[in-house]
């Protein structure tokens, strides 16, 4: 069996959808025998993935299921191993770094054993 890193793309639709196109791409490890069953099995569990809620306002968000776009083995998946990596290029330089702040403060605040 090999460990394969599977790139999902979800379109994430809040209530009627009246707002700016959402896709949320996830990438998830998946442990087959081959690339082709690992694709196949990655298709499967798409719509067990991401389960509907409703937000503070009451509207219905799901995650819709658009496709799989990526299927690449993770030759050693040890402990820091790289399963993705993406390039981005803010136009607010300041805006995506005070976002970056904002998780890191949600995420030391909400997760007790880190110390950040």
């Amino acid at each position: 069996m090999k460990w394969f890193a599977v790139k999902y793309i979800f379109r994430i639709i809040s209530g009627e959808g009246k707002h700016s196109p959402q896709f949320d791409e996830q990438t998830r490890l998946v442990l087959s025998a081959s690339k082709v069953n690992a694709f196949e099995k990655a298709r499967s569990l798409a719509g067990q993935l991401n389960k509907s809620f409703r937000n503070r306002f009451g509207d219905l968000v799901s995650w819709n299921f658009v496709d799989i776009v990526e299927v690449n083995e993770v030759d050693n998946p040890e402990d820091g191993v790289e399963i993705n990596s993406k390039i981005i290029e803010p136009e607010n330089v300041k805006g995506f770094l005070e976002e970056i702040r904002l998780k890191k403060s949600y995420l030391s605040e909400n997760t007790l054993s880190l110390n950040f």
